[in-house]
């Protein structure tokens, strides 16, 4: 079924009469497909910062411990869905638009919690499994993730039925402050384990 419009592109249908561009107008667009890309970018640019601080704390004999990179790590993804709170004040909670600033933001910050959790945990994984379970346990890791990204979707289901968009990103911020809580409550049980056998 064809959807023929004679008049605006589709792109500014949300938009009020009095924002419509005028008539020979240059207009710039961009595709939301770029979005994609910006995770990939801060991963990038931000790997060196990471491993540039890890490196100075470890000079000073002050680098955290594994387990406690991933504490941190958790803690600091909960911190992105606050940058995202203030989009939802930032556009009068979804009514109108906001600046494209708040999701690249958000996603720096969510970046450097994934740089210190993700690659310590693959790390920790391949440390303390025993050697003939290791490509065992390197799969239940990403077993895990599939898991986490299943939920992730499932969370995201619920977006239309918060009124206050804002306490969409509170419940995100809950559930990773709580993860981060049990992890840092673990701290020293996973310190002598590591100890013990990496």
């Amino acid at each position: 079924k064809k959807l023929k419009s004679l008049d605006y592109p589709h792109y500014f249908k949300n938009q009020s009469k009095d924002k419509l561009p005028a008539d020979g107008e240059e207009i710039y667009a961009y595709n939301t497909n770029l979005f994609q890309s910006v995770n990939p970018f801060w991963v990038i640019a931000l790997t060196p910062l990471v491993i540039a601080f890890f490196s100075f704390l470890n000079r000073r004999g002050k680098e955290p411990s594994t387990p406690t990179k991933i504490a941190f790590g958790l803690l600091i993804s909960a911190l992105s869905c606050f940058v995202m709170v203030g989009a939802v004040y930032a556009s009068n909670n979804g009514l109108e638009k906001s600046s494209a600033w708040w999701f690249i933001s958000s996603y720096a910050v969510i970046t450097i919690g994934e740089l210190f959790l993700s690659p310590m945990g693959l790390s920790l994984v391949s440390k303390l499994s025993p050697p003939r379970l290791t490509s065992l346990m390197m799969g239940g890791w990403f077993l895990a993730t599939s898991i986490g990204n299943k939920l992730s979707g499932v969370l995201s289901s619920l977006w239309d039925g918060y009124d206050d968009k804002a306490n969409f990103f509170y419940v995100n911020a809950l559930l990773l402050g709580a993860a981060a809580l049990l992890m840092f409550a673990m701290l020293k049980w996973l310190n002598q384990i590591f100890e013990e056998y990496k």
